[in-house]
């Protein structure tokens, strides 16, 4: 190998690898995750909420860090429901000394994530209440409803004519809400718990059907007279199943009516559910939901319970 000393001179050395600062590369690890970055980087243990996209005012990123002994962040958005963490990179050696303050930091991290999380929740289950509580019953002509062909099914209206629909734990408590506007447009109530939340109508008789939205659960209800939950999203199927095997027993029949969207995943998610808490999944034949189908024209009632083979 040539000596590049004695070509270029005594005082050549080989260029230094730069490093971008760990703010730098912070910001870069959020937009990465695929969501909006705050602006800079405070470097505080301090934990800093940010808007991660959405529109409005609402800030459902965050973000921890540290600057001291080891760069790290811990970031997230309680919307999107992710969580990272990072270490910055800085050409430097740390001693066992540092690493261990490093992962008391991370645990720091996580608790003061925890607490914040928690709070949210209990100010937006207080929240919602008060809104619940001073909404009117729906009337059978809003915009929404009239266009779906359903009825109210307990739905309920905000002071701005949208409709309110209730999130319930498996214990009763009310934790969220999901807002309709007359197009159509929805929206959680920001802050409150939406996984394993679901909205029950009518009394366990025969069957139970389980359904993505509350347009399309109203539909089966209205088609089967039968109980049916709403379980408000794809991604929330198996938590919501699981929940009614357990309140229902095993003996219970559950039919899962997934959407058939262009994506997959009702479809994905309910077979999920299905697999793991032993249900029978029913899905519409052409792109939509139940709901689509029956305005349609189609047979729901024959879709929900197909003749026996046996028959």
């Amino acid at each position: 190998m040539a000596n590049l000393t004695s070509i270029l001179g005594d005082n050549w050395s080989p260029p230094q690898k730069v490093i971008a600062s760990p703010q730098s590369q912070f910001i870069d690890a959020i937009l990465n995750s695929g969501i909006q970055a705050p602006a800079t980087i405070k470097m505080d243990g301090v934990i800093h909420r940010f808007n991660s996209g959405e529109k409005g005012n609402e800030k459902p990123g965050w973000y921890i860090s540290f600057e001291s002994p080891i760069p790290v962040i811990t970031f997230g958005c309680w919307k999107s429901g992710f969580t990272s963490q990072m270490r910055a990179e800085t050409g430097i050696k740390y001693t066992p000394a540092q690493e261990m303050k490093l992962l008391s930091q991370m645990a720091e991290a996580k608790k003061l994530r925890d607490a914040e999380l928690e709070r949210k929740h209990e100010i937006a289950v207080e929240t919602v209440s008060v809104i619940w509580e001073n909404c009117i019953t729906a009337s059978p002509d809003h915009p929404y409803l009239k266009r779906k062909g359903i009825n109210v099914h307990g739905a309920r209206v905000t002071g701005d004519g949208r409709l309110a629909l209730p999130l319930f734990s498996k214990d009763g408590e009310l934790s969220s809400l999901q807002y309709i506007d007359a197009n159509g447009g929805k929206l959680y109530h920001a802050g409150g718990l939406t996984g394993g939340r679901f909205l029950m109508m009518g009394e366990v008789k025969n069957r139970l059907y389980i359904a993505e939205g509350f347009a399309t659960a109203a539909t089966i209800r209205e088609c089967t007279n039968e109980a049916v939950v709403v379980a408000y999203s794809a991604n929330n199927l198996p938590a919501v199943t699981a929940i009614m095997r357990e309140k229902y027993g095993a003996q219970q029949d559950i039919v899962i009516v997934a959407d058939n969207d262009a994506s997959g995943v009702g479809h994905n998610k309910a077979t999920q559910a299905s697999a793991k808490y032993g249900a029978r999944v029913v899905m519409p034949p052409i792109e939509g939901d139940a709901n689509d189908y029956a305005l349609a024209g189609n047979d729901l009632l024959g879709l929900l319970n197909p003749p026996s083979k046996n028959g």
